[in-house]
């Protein structure tokens, strides 16, 4: 199974078309939303191209295919213009990889902290588990002590902290960052990670 991976396109009407470019060019199964979708939000510029109204029919052109996660910019109406659920607080992708399942959090970031003990030991993450989210634009890959590791996929539309406009895509050997243009900036490779959970 191939995911491609968006997160905080808020409205952005050509950065999405650009993104889901991908989602053929990469052959993927499964398109992962981490929130934001339609909305700028109060603290953030109002992209360029921002056209909710065209997003919104853009993402349902996949509506079979799309895990969904809310964002702190979501709101319940945001869900009377999509006919796929995306008003969950977080989810979990179990990945096959390698004799291993590698297990996968989606949330977007606002509610849940994978640097929060309280917040790991709530939710059952263990060493080796991977936590996808967006919220801050600010795409890497991150390593914590505790063994969970943080994949951002950044914002199609507002990127921050020095990072590009990206996605993420997410495979049974790993995850990789790319930018808008195509370009691999990062990869997780899940080889890398150990294993709690064996497969059967």
């Amino acid at each position: 199974m191939r995911y491609l991976i968006l997160s905080d396109i808020h409205g952005g009407n050509y950065e999405l078309k650009q993104a889901l470019g991908f989602f053929s060019e990469f052959k993927c199964d499964f398109l992962i939303l981490l929130g934001d979708l339609l909305n700028h939000g109060p603290r953030n510029r109002v992209p360029g191209d921002y056209d909710p109204m065209e997003v919104a029919p853009q993402l349902e052109r996949y509506k079979d295919r799309i895990i969904a996660v809310r964002g702190n910019c979501d709101s319940e109406v945001d869900q009377m213009v999509f006919s796929f659920p995306c008003n969950a607080p977080y989810g979990w992708v179990l990945v096959p990889s390698a004799g291993k399942i590698v297990r996968v959090f989606l949330t977007h970031g606002h509610l849940y902290h994978y640097s929060s003990d309280e917040d790991r030991e709530r939710l059952g993450l263990c060493p080796g588990d991977i936590v996808i989210s967006g919220h801050t634009h600010i795409s890497g890959i991150f390593k914590t002590k505790s063994g969970v590791v943080n994949v951002n996929p950044g914002s199609t539309t507002i990127p921050k902290g020095g990072t590009e406009a990206g996605f993420a895509l997410m495979d049974e050997n790993g995850i990789e960052l790319f930018t808008l243009d195509g370009r691999s900036v990062n990869r997780l490779e899940f080889a890398s990670l150990p294993a709690h959970i064996s497969s059967r």
